[in-house]
Order: C-alpha cells, then structure tokens, then sequence
C-alpha cells in the first residue's frame, strides 16, 4: 500500500487529507466521497485556461483573464459597504481592482510597488475597466507561480471552495503512482493508461477534455464494468447452480397451438424458443422478457409453463394487482382446463375455505398451476414441485419478495416479463444477471392508435366525439391520474368525474374503479366493463396493466401532463386491442412546462415502446425511471448510461475475462467506484 511522506494512503479516511475537519469530511461522504482514492476520481465540471497573461491596454469588457502589474495606489472606502480599490499597471495599460471582506492579514500585503496576478471578468466602472473580487496571488513572492494547466472547477456543495478541492486534489495526486490499474494490459493500445488518464484529467495542459476524451471515456469503461460486475457478483451469491432440467415434451403445446384462433409470430417463436433452451438446463433460467404493450407476453409465458407443467413441475405466476392477476387466471383457464390442466388463484380478497383447499393442492401437488399476488409467497403457502416462477410486470416488485417466491421451491427458473421496455444502457447494468429476451413485433391485426392532445378547456367537444363512439356501440376508459401523491385527492378526482360524466351524458352506463375499493368491488365493476354491461369505465391509473377489453376503442387521460411516458404508454395499450381504429386523447391542463410538453409531443409522435424508454430515461435519470428503489444506485461519478452507450457492448466480454483471469482485481474493481453503495441486491 502506497503512502507519502505525510502518512497518506490511497485507502485513508479523507480526513487524513490536510484541511479536512469533522464538518468537511461529512460534506465529503454526503458526495459519496469516503476515501483520498476517491478524490481522484471526482472529476472537474469545467476548466478555465488562466495560463496566458492579457496585457491590460488590450482587456475588453465581458472578457475573462489573467492580468499581471504593479500596485500604483490602494484606497480604503468606508461606508454602508467597505471596500479596497487598488490601481494596477504593467506599464502599457491600467485596471482598477475591486476587492471585500478583507481579512487583516490579507490587507497588509496591497502595498504599492508590489506585483499583483488576478484572473476574473472585466467589466466597466466608474474609472474604466474592474474586476471585482478576483482571484489573486502576490506575483512577487518566491513561492509564485502562474498556473501551467488548465485551472479545474469541481462539482461542489455549500461549504466547500474551488481552492479546497484543488488542494485536496494535488495531495491526493502525489499517490497517483500507487494506483492499480487493474485493466492494464486487457484494453487494446490506444486505449490511455488510467494514472495518465487521471493526471490529464485534473492538470491538462493543452485542450480542454471533454466526456468524449479517450481519458474520461476510459474512466467512463471502468465505472460502467464496475456496476455490471457488482449486479453479477450480488445476485449470484450464495445461489446454488441446480436447478430443475424441464425438457418436458411438445404434445401440450402443439395441442395448445391447435387451439388458438391465430398463428404465434415470428418474434414469439424466436422467444419461446430461447426460453425453452434455457429450461432444458440445470442451470436456474434468470430471463427477462421485454415486450411492447399487446405485443403477446401472456403467450410466450403460456408456452414456459407449458414445458414446466408437461415435466411433472409447477408453476407460479405471479402479478401486482389482484385485478391483473384475475385476469391472468381467467386467461390460463380458459387455455389450459381443454388440456386437463387446472389452474388455482391464490390472492388476499379470496375466503379462508377458497385460500385453504388451494393451498392443500399446491402442497400435493395435485395443483399445477397458480396465478396470483403476493400472496403467493406468504407464510403457509408450500409447493410440491415448483419448477418455474413467472413475475408479470417485474419493475413493481422488489427483490425480496422474488427472492420469498423463489425460496418456495428449491431453485426454480424465473420469467420476469415487463411491457415498460428497458432501455439497453440500463439492461445492461442493473440487469447484468439476466438474459433479455424481446417480443420486437406486435400481433396482426394491431392497428396502432391515434393519439390527439388538447387542452382541457375543449371538454365539450370532446363529451360530443364520445357519443358517436357511444353510438358505435363501442367503450371508453376515462383515466384520473394520481394528484399530489394523494390517494385521497385521486379519489376524489375520480368521482368528481365520474359525477360530471353522468350530468354530461344521461343514460349512459358509467362505472368507477379506484384503488380505494375493497378487491371484490373493483373485480365487480371490471366485469361489467369487460361483459359490455357498463359503456363508460372511469378509474384511476390501477388499470394502467393487464385490463383487456377489445370493445374499448377510445380512451381520455385527464392531467396527462401529470404522467410521465412509460405511464401514458401502458395506458394507452389499453385501447387498440380490437380491429377498430382506437383513440387516445390526453388531456392536459395549461400551462405546460418544457418537459410536459415533450411527452406529450412524444406519444403523439411514436408508437414505439423502446423509442419511449429511451426518451424517458434521457428526462427523467435512471434513478428515477427505475423508480424509488432504485435511485441512488445508479447516481454514476463518470459514465452517463446514454452518452456512454457506445461503451456497452465491451462490458461483458471484459467482465468475463476479468473474472477469470483476476477474480480480486474484479472485486477491486467494484470496490473502488462503488465501495459504499453496494446496495446492488435492493435492486428491483
């Protein structure tokens, strides 16, 4: 372990570094900043070339620079505010130099005949040229020295000065030598060194390094392989690699397939078939499926259980909402009770005597298939042979309760399926564990749906293209997103719509579905949308998955400008599910601001679910698009997941190598850029 002179170590508390207290070093860590190796890596925002001196007869007003001359005169004006100006020539031109808040040492030293380096803006006066309060140095003492490199500015906070980083960084430079580069001799030779890289970084002395250069891209490569090892290395600790090899036979499916009113796509097959490979292995299948919403998820996930059911195992299936899951059910009953299969349903809302004969079945064995909530993984339930967990919708879960599911049988193989599409940059770092499986075409006959914006002052006419759709003999969904995170004011929205509704449109069956409602409620009021019982669904976003209605042609967002995309784009796959030409119209209430004006003008423009994800990771940040859990996992020093895109496809092949080559220089690896962030298992 390196260490200079002073007793400072690549590895020691920034607090070892000279002019850090206790209040400094809590600043520091609240940065995320624990260690001096730390220091190196926090890199500068901006730089400002302070090298070449300006000679005062040719400054110019708005200009920022170095300046060098003599003091000719320093006046003291007392007054409301107190204040020094100083006079400085280099003999060709004049500047007058404002300066406060002098402390006293700090003022015995302006004496005229001295010499005086300042940098800052010029701007006019009263007597020609200032600068006020710049940065400044007495050039006449033996331990000046003009800046040879560009001068750093670093990400900060309050309570910490530019001239305190840089000071902190020139100690922590001294141990560059020490640092292990632990990619050394594994990237090709163009790629720069990381001590050079780092030492450009913090003291370039030509061009100003930008993300793009081939030294901060190098950085970018590190943090980026750091996060995918740390996702690698979390989850698969501890896991035993054996699980159950479903080859099963294909006399279940092809008598499924001979059921169905329509031939599987292409990318359906494509799929099915790479999870079935997956399943004929022992080791435990970790996919997740991507696909767009009505693309045909439910599908592929009835040809995994299929496999899993015709090799004697079971198979939970496994949805956020009690209305989803319900729906699930039904599905599956109605594709697998033809084949002999029964299907159980297992969520909160069902009777004690319902819960307990379903659970005695799952225990023998004689069950082999169950939908529901996370119910499934509660105290009590016990599968005989479960062979294979299906997660619908995964970002709404947590990994602690896949993991409760999962410990339910031995180590069974897990389908995680999403119709939020994951970008790649993040796929390939939170979910750097699992194999991505995507749906890329939507079914025939899908047509894609209209989607207009208007503001909500045009209600009336909108009430007016609702009857003739009425007329049609077609549904509506009229959604109230949520409000100032209230479930209350949601509510409230909701029925106060569903009121006006009724006033607007006498005669029509209008129903209401919100997340306050006991289950057996909501299941009641989805059944009479669903049977055509009920014309006009009002509801809040509790609907945003796994509703199927084709009859329903049109749907209104009020607020829309309140949503963010991926939101709107699963609600508006709730429509278009039929043969009809469906309509979405967002509803938004002025004025917009400039990113609700972006979305809205998005899902206006694309239909495309990847096209979304990536519009919303660029407005929203990782964190956030990952949602809570999430956020301050994937806060990155260095790389940004779309700037750094390009860098991705080097990832994985330069983790497997590292592994095996150097399982300690990985783990150092994660060490150094996430040493107190390895929260990597709250990842959902």
């Amino acid at each position: 372990m390196a260490v200079t002179k002073t007793g400072l170590y690549l590895q020691s508390s920034v607090s070892a570094l000279r002019g850090v207290g206790p209040a400094l070093v809590q600043r520091l860590q609240r940065m995320d900043l624990w260690r001096v190796q730390d220091i190196l890596f926090h890199l500068p925002s901006r730089y400002q070339d302070r090298r070449h001196i300006v000679p005062l007869a040719a400054v110019q007003p708005g200009q920022e620079c170095a300046v060098l001359g003599e003091i000719i005169s320093v006046e003291h004006q007392r007054g409301r505010r107190e204040q020094w100006l100083v006079a400085l020539s280099d003999g060709g031109g004049r500047l007058q130099i404002r300066l406060f808040h002098m402390a006293a040492a700090q003022r015995g030293q302006w004496q005229t005949g001295r010499r005086l380096w300042c940098f800052g803006e010029l701007r006019s006066g009263f007597h020609g040229l200032e600068m006020v309060h710049p940065e400044w140095q007495m050039a006449d003492l033996p331990q000046f020295q003009a800046p040879r490199h560009l001068t750093p500015f670093y990400p900060s906070c309050d309570g910490i000065t530019q001239a305190q980083w840089r000071r902190w960084v020139a100690q922590a430079l001294t141990l560059l030598d020490a640092l292990p580069d632990y990619l050394e001799h594994r990237l090709p030779p163009q790629w720069p060194g990381l001590r050079a890289g780092l030492r450009l970084l913090h003291e370039s002395a030509d061009e100003i390094p930008s993300p793009r250069h081939p030294a901060w891209q190098r950085l970018a490569l590190e943090e980026l392989l750091a996060h995918h090892l740390a996702v690698r290395q979390t989850r698969q600790s501890g896991i035993p690699q054996s699980a159950p090899a479903l080859h099963g036979g294909t006399s279940l499916w092809e008598r499924f397939r001979a059921r169905l009113p329509f031939a599987p796509t292409g990318a359906q097959e494509r799929v099915i078939a790479e999870i079935k490979a997956d399943l004929a292995r022992h080791l435990p299948m970790r996919r997740l499926l991507q696909g767009d919403v009505g693309s045909g998820k439910t599908l592929v996930a009835a040809a995994a259980a299929l496999t899993a059911l015709e090799s004697g195992y079971q198979v939970a299936l496994m949805a956020p909402t009690e209305i989803l899951a319900e729906q699930l059910y039904m599905r599956f009953r109605q594709w697998l009770e033809p084949l002999d299969r029964d299907v159980g349903y297992l969520v909160g809302s069902r009777s004690p005597r319902a819960r307990r004969e379903t659970l005695e079945a799952l225990a023998s064995g004689r069950l082999g298939l169950v939908t529901g909530t996370q119910a499934l993984f509660q105290e009590g339930v016990t599968f005989a042979r479960l062979g294979l967990v299906i997660i619908d919708e995964q970002h709404r879960f947590g990994v602690e309760q896949r993991r409760q599911l999962l410990e339910k049988g031995g180590m069974p193989h897990l389908l995680v399926m999403t119709a939020t599409p994951i970008p790649r940059t993040l796929a390939m770092t939170v979910h750097a564990d699992l194999e991505v499986s995507v749906i890329d075409a939507l079914p025939p006959g899908r047509t894609p749906v209209e989607t207009l914006v208007m503001p909500d002052s045009r209600r009336p006419e909108l009430i007016g293209r609702m009857q003739h759709v009425l007329e049609e003999g077609r549904q509506i969904y009229w959604v109230c997103p949520l409000i100032e995170e209230s479930e209350i004011l949601e509510l409230q929205a909701a029925e106060a719509s569903f009121t006006d509704l009724r006033a607007a449109l006498p005669g029509v069956a209008i129903g209401l579905v919100h997340g306050r409602m006991r289950a057996a409620e909501k299941a009641e009021a989805m059944d009479a949308f669903q049977s055509g019982a009920v014309r006009i669904l009002v509801a809040t976003t509790v609907i945003e998955v796994g509703v199927d209605v084709p009859n329903a042609s049109l749907m209104v967002i009020e607020h829309a400008e309140r949503l963010g995309l991926a939101q709107l784009h699963q609600l508006r796959g709730r429509v278009g599910r039929g043969m009809q030409q469906s309509s979405c119209i967002l509803l938004y209430h002025p004025p917009l601001s400039a990113k609700a004006r972006t979305r809205l003008r998005v899902m206006r423009e694309t239909h495309d679910g990847f096209v979304i994800a990536r519009k919303d990771l660029e407005l929203r940040g990782p964190g956030e698009y990952l949602g809570t859990r999430q956020t301050g996992i994937l806060q990155m020093r260095v790389a940004d997941l779309l700037r750094d895109e390009s860098l991705l496809d080097k990832i994985p092949a330069l983790a497997e190598r590292l592994l095996r080559e150097d399982p300690d220089a990985a783990r150092a690896v994660v060490q150094r850029w996430l040493g107190n962030r390895l929260d990597y298992g709250q990842v959902g």
